[in-house]
């Protein structure tokens, strides 16, 4: 059985602490029951719903808690829960601070999930888990013979990232000291049991996984379709003339040479556009999505996969203008930050939906396109822009420094401020954005629904 990701927004986990922590030092619980996503190596059960109880109704000590159970469970929540499939699991609080499950806690649960299996026939993943005072969170699964699996990680997404993964031993390397002088043992120890996503792998996509490659991420997924042309060499990071000549795919050429450095970083690459089923549950798995790519429909692709899994989304993109006599016109790095419970990508106009469907049409149907561009029923799909290194660059950065800000927590500001930014250099100008926290209708309706997303429903995944 797969193991399981537990996936949560920031303003959620701050729900259940306030639930759980009433301040009188007192075990008290609740129940999260789960949509489910079905990822490559990892089984993401994303909080849909919050189900709490009076604190009177429960038996609560400083170390143990008798759950009225009769309560939280009845004949009607049971039907409701199996015919949305979802999956429950328990969660309580260790005022104390043990992070760990006791016995009592082994043998409650045992009991507990005994009754619950015998509720659904279908395997669905269930679990427990405990929340200490600071908000950590450590879950694991519970089968029906009442085998426990500790869970592969707690994800909280907001302005800031947690993540809560199992205690290893993590070998610190010669080549990791300077990041360990700037961050500390603590982000190094999170960088190194990360796996991050990166779709799009040219001249912005090369070099944010340069980034993330060289600076300890354990394990990266990359994407893209396209091959190295002659026409990349002056952008993509690792690229050169005999990949060029062999169109070599681009995502086998940054994989290898990630390998070649030998700093460990595992790398799992997908030659795939963004809405392929193998890309899309190569995602699912990821802790953080970088986005990187040129079309309006692979950025919606990935707005709706960040909104339905609740994943931290970093999307990457350049505008760069230029007159015929090659004066530059408009020269702009920007960088996103989109969290499932704030404004999306789509909401921002990062992309719109008209370009969506022409990009789709100009795909699949191309004569059906050019009769409907020409009549003005379809927007104009761009061609190919002008690109610099440089400003690339900048781009990146900019979305990579946000990230190490999202899981390190060094600004002087709140992190809130830094939705998106913009390094506008004809101006000179660097502006930031707040995100105003009202998600798209479109997106909103399937955020945290996973499986249940737009991306099934919708048939936007393809083989």
């Amino acid at each position: 059985m797969k193991k399981a990701i537990l996936a949560m927004t920031q303003r959620q986990r701050d729900e259940i602490h306030h639930v759980l922590f009433p301040g009188d030092n007192l075990e008290t619980a609740a129940v999260l029951l789960c949509n489910q996503g079905d990822g490559k190596s990892f089984k993401r059960l994303i909080v849909a719903e919050i189900l709490t109880l009076p604190h009177q109704r429960f038996v609560r000590k400083k170390n143990h808690i008798v759950w009225p159970v009769v309560e939280f469970f009845t004949p009607e929540k049971i039907t409701e829960i199996d015919q949305k499939k979802l999956s429950i699991v328990t969660i309580h609080s260790h005022p104390e601070g043990a992070n760990y499950f006791s016995a009592v806690d082994d043998t409650t649960d045992q009991e507990l999930f005994h009754s619950i299996h015998n509720w659904f026939d279908d395997g669905r993943p269930l679990g427990s888990a405990i929340m200490l005072p600071n908000g950590a969170i450590r879950g694991r699964t519970i089968d029906a013979l009442g085998k426990f699996s500790e869970m592969a990680s707690v994800s909280i997404v907001g302005d800031e990232i947690f993540l809560y993964k199992p205690d290893t031993q993590i070998y610190q390397e010669d080549y990791e000291l300077k990041l360990l002088q700037t961050f500390g043992k603590g982000t190094l120890k999170i960088l190194k049991s990360m796996r991050v996503g990166v779709a799009g792998c040219s001249g912005t996509g090369s070099i944010v996984i340069e980034l993330l490659s060289r600076s300890c991420v354990g394990e990266l997924v990359i994407i893209d379709n396209d091959v190295v042309e002659i026409k990349n060499l002056n952008r993509i990071i690792n690229s050169n003339d005999s990949a060029a000549k062999d169109k070599t795919p681009k995502v086998h050429v940054l994989k290898n040479a990630i390998e070649a450095t030998g700093m460990g970083t595992k790398v799992y690459d997908y030659k795939h556009l963004t809405d392929h089923t193998q890309a899309v549950k190569a995602l699912i798995d990821c802790d953080v999505i970088f986005g990187a790519v040129d079309s309006a429909s692979g950025r919606y692709h990935l707005d709706c996969i960040a909104s339905a899994y609740f994943i931290p989304y970093f999307d990457i993109g350049v505008n760069l203008e230029v007159d015929q006599k090659g004066k530059i016109l408009a020269a702009d790095a920007v960088a996103h930050y989109v969290r499932p419970d704030g404004s999306s990508l789509l909401s921002r106009h990062g992309y719109s939906m008209e370009q969506v469907t022409a990009e789709i049409y100009y795909r699949n149907d191309p004569d059906f396109y050019d009769k409907n561009r020409m009549a003005g029923y379809l927007a104009e799909v761009g061609e190919d822009q002008p690109a610099v290194i440089s400003v690339n660059m900048q781009a990146a950065c900019m979305a990579f420094n946000d990230f190490l800000a999202r899981i390190h927590f060094f600004r002087l500001d709140e992190n809130s401020a830094f939705a998106t930014q913009k390094f506008r250099l004809v101006h000179g100008h660097y502006e930031i954005e707040l995100d105003n926290g009202v998600p798209h209708p479109l997106l909103k309706k399937y955020a945290g629904t996973g499986d249940n997303s737009m991306l099934v429903q919708n048939n936007i995944c393809h083989a």
